[in-house]
């Protein structure tokens, strides 16, 4: 398993999926310190029940991965047992996601480096 974050004194550096953030050039990593202005593309709320999804439109002409922020209203984190955002190539969606568990109201934003 690759390394994907490093926390350095000049800033965060996250590598894409698959590259180890140690040895990735430039355009493998999806954040590093001194990267351009983000662009907020999409924010809103959904209700969705448990198994339930919907999916966001976002205008993303350059492909790049969006970064989704996402909250609950009953204040529950994010994760892979509870709710996530999805996404793929070309990236111009993001799905966000109730996994398992009560009904919940998710609030969502999604972020665009538009350098």
């Amino acid at each position: 398993m690759v390394k994907r974050i490093k926390f350095a004194p000049e800033g965060v550096y996250v590598s894409k999926p698959g590259y180890d953030v140690e040895t990735a050039s430039l355009q493998n990593l999806s954040m590093y310190p001194g990267m351009g202005v983000m662009a907020q593309v999409l924010d809103g709320s959904v209700t969705l029940a448990s198994g339930g999804s919907q999916d966001f439109a976002i205008t993303n002409p350059a492909g790049k991965i969006p970064y989704v922020v996402l909250n609950s209203t009953s204040g529950e984190h994010p994760e892979r047992a509870t709710f996530c955002a999805e996404t793929s190539p070309p990236y111009n969606y993001v799905r966000i996601r109730n996994i398992s568990g009560p009904t919940r109201t998710i609030r969502f934003a999604a972020l665009i480096d538009n350098t």
